[in-house]
């Protein structure tokens, strides 16, 4: 029996009403969702909570939202902390929150098969906030610790070094390109202390930097929540990426040039020497202005910042382009890019546990949040690494072909 959720549990009240309203049985509604009867018993039993694709369905079908499907419970310190970052206006659906606290719910059981210490603590900064020069003298140790001094770039590389020293594990990962809070998910689980980032390789390069300092901010202040959390990860982000020395230099120079096409220009240069986006220059620049007391560059009439960044990013690969050459990767190859690009400990982890309990590909679809067939290609190149010498993992090969009436990879 599965254990009742920590944090909620099914309006068996509002469910039951609507159902009688409707006049449909739990042998129709088991139907309409494409799940057993004995599923929807355990549900209404309150022994198993719906995974979120069939909690959206169950709405979708009583017509009822989610907080009249589901009773909040209060919120336990160790469930899962999720983090996207903000995109305009755009409004996270409940939904989407509960679709990666489960996930979180997942990455759990993968958290002892993982390389990192389990008797200390990663470290992260005492009382974070926003203040310029609190958030330049810390970006300021980062880059000479990973040995960029002065107004030099920052490489991907001595990013993705900072991720496993603070129980940090990058997930790249092939989620389109979204427009909304799909390039970056973070997941912090509290009782284990460990980080997990999903990184949406389909995002354009100068955008993926400072999507992973953003992450990388999250990852220093696990104590922050909601908009503090998210604010703090993109001030962060900005100050590691464009140093104050920069901001102060290009604020000057930008100032002294007499044509907002010029001082786009300029903006455009070195975002591509530094390999961040145009905008993020343009912030930072005017975030050192206010600081200084000093008039703001205004480039924003037209909204020609905004149409110029667009133009810009248009011409560059995104990461999976960049690192695939076009080409949609194997399975192996995705797995060692992330082993070999990302120096992540995930496929290791993720194959040591799929080795150890007998789980489908179905658990990688709702890990990942991939099509089936997709998650059906990668789980056959997991476990092609087994062998099947033991009587334990004979007898999981044929129950493997009972479920799916054919030989399990490997």
């Amino acid at each position: 029996m599965q254990k009742k959720h920590p944090a909620r549990e099914l309006n068996i009240s509002n469910i039951n009403k609507k159902l009688e309203t409707m006049g449909l049985t739990q042998s129709k509604l088991a139907s309409e969702l494409g799940v057993s009867r004995q599923i929807i018993s355990s549900w209404m039993k309150k022994e198993k909570f719906p995974r979120p694709e069939k909690l959206l369905r169950l709405g979708r079908v009583l017509e009822l939202s989610f907080d009249e499907v589901v009773v909040k419970m209060a919120t336990t310190e160790e469930e899962p902390r999720i983090a996207f970052r903000k995109k305009g206006r755009h409004k996270i659906s409940q939904n989407y929150i509960e679709s990666a606290k489960y996930m979180g719910s997942l990455l759990e059981d993968l958290v002892p098969h993982l390389p990192f210490d389990p008797l200390s603590r990663p470290p992260s900064l005492i009382n974070p906030h926003n203040g310029y020069d609190y958030l330049h003298q810390v970006t300021r140790e980062i880059r000479k610790e990973i040995n960029v001094t002065g107004t030099s770039e920052i490489p991907f590389e001595s990013l993705i070094s900072f991720f496993n020293k603070y129980h940090a594990v990058i997930i790249p990962v092939f989620w389109g390109n979204r427009d909304q809070h799909e390039n970056a998910l973070h997941i912090y689980l509290p009782r284990t202390m460990t980080t997990w980032i999903y990184l949406n390789l389909d995002s354009r390069v100068h955008d993926f930097k400072f999507w992973m300092a953003h992450e990388l901010g999250h990852v220093k202040s696990p104590e922050l929540k909601g908009d503090d959390a998210e604010d703090f990860a993109d001030a962060f982000a900005g100050a590691l990426l464009i140093d104050q020395e920069t901001a102060e230099n290009e604020y000057r120079q930008i100032r002294s040039l007499g044509t907002i096409p010029k001082q786009i220009n300029r903006l455009k240069e070195i975002a591509e020497k530094l390999v961040v986006s145009p905008l993020t220059v343009y912030y930072e620049i005017n975030k050192y202005a206010r600081h200084k007391g000093e008039p703001e560059i205004e480039l924003e009439k037209d909204r020609a910042i905004y149409k110029a960044t667009t133009v810009f990013n248009k011409r560059f690969h995104t990461v999976s382009e960049a690192f695939f050459k076009n080409k949609k990767p194997t399975a192996a190859e995705y797995i060692s890019c992330a082993k070999e690009r990302f120096q992540s400990p995930f496929f290791e982890a993720l194959r040591s546990f799929l080795k150890a309990n007998r789980k489908s590909a179905g658990y990688l679809q709702n890990l990942l949040n991939l099509p089936l067939a997709d998650a059906h290609y990668l789980y056959e190149e997991l476990v092609s690494y087994w062998t099947y010498q033991n009587d334990e993992l004979k007898s999981f090969r044929r129950d493997y072909k009972r479920l799916f009436s054919e030989d399990p990879p490997g």
